[in-house]
């Protein structure tokens, strides 16, 4: 018997070895965890390590684990789409975000979930001279977090996310009648994107530019009165800038009305 165990005891010992060794690198597996509460406790433990891959497998698990009546669900929802967002998978963030906030409208997490998928939505457009659909979709998410919690905390990233897409859409129609104002000489057009500018996304800083280029093109097509009230316009709201000195000179001054009021009761002179 002595014997028989002397040869079978570094078998075992080996294959425990090596049990032991698979186990340690397989690492992070939801599988592994006995019930969705520690599932969540161990998966936040690898978001909070940085471990965003485990944590995306975990936190996706639960959503397939967890009822809809579940307390865990939403956090599960917000901590997976963040940690898409540290992947830089922003389309999973946003559309994470979103199975947040259209589930659960009144949680507390809600106006951060708003966010965040408008912000996903935002990162997805990287320059302005790019297809906007998706900057298109992160203004109209973070105007409906401003309109649904004006006075929340999110309000102002949101304010300043919003501030900034507007003027990316500016200068993407801008960009658009520059192109018809220098290399095609289509004035016509290009005064049709530059007002659209104009009207569309007024108080962005490309609007200023977008009146500088309709004096030019109005003066290409010999409209001279349209450029001076678009010159009028430029000295009223930009007075002082430089630009605006040197393509409409400086602002014309009214003159001064000299006429002598006389008081009442004064005869009139012979």
């Amino acid at each position: 018997m002595n014997t028989v165990w002397r040869r079978v005891r570094p078998v075992i010992l080996v294959a425990i070895t090596l049990s032991s060794v698979a186990a340690c690198r397989r690492g992070f597996q939801p599988r592994d965890f006995a019930n969705p509460e520690a599932l969540f406790r161990g998966a936040l433990q690898e978001y909070r390590q940085g471990k965003w891959s485990n944590a995306v497998a975990g936190f996706e698990r639960l959503t397939l684990d967890l009822s809809s009546r579940d307390s865990l669900l939403v956090p599960t929802y917000y901590y997976l789409a963040m940690a898409h967002e540290e992947r830089d998978e922003f389309l999973l963030a946003a559309q994470a975000y979103q199975r947040l906030s259209d589930g659960f409208p009144a949680d507390s997490l809600a106006p951060r979930a708003i966010l965040g998928e408008g912000r996903s939505y935002q990162q997805l457009w990287r320059k302005p001279v790019l297809d906007a659909e998706y900057g298109l979709k992160a203004l109209g998410t973070l105007r409906v977090l401003l309109t649904a919690f004006p006075d929340g905390p999110e309000a102002v990233d949101a304010t300043q996310r919003i501030a900034t897409l507007e003027d990316w859409l500016a200068r993407k129609d801008y960009e658009v009648g520059m192109h018809y104002l220098r290399t095609r000489k289509a004035y016509d057009p290009a005064l049709i994107y530059f007002q659209d500018v104009i009207e569309t996304y007024p108080n962005t800083p490309t609007a200023r530019k977008a009146r500088l280029a309709m004096v030019q093109a109005y003066r290409k097509l010999k409209y001279a009165e349209e450029a001076k009230e678009t010159c009028d316009e430029l000295q009223t709201r930009y007075p002082g800038d430089a630009e605006v000195l040197e393509l409409c000179g400086p602002p014309t001054v009214a003159p001064r009305d000299t006429t002598v009021v006389a008081p009442p009761g004064t005869p009139p002179p012979r």
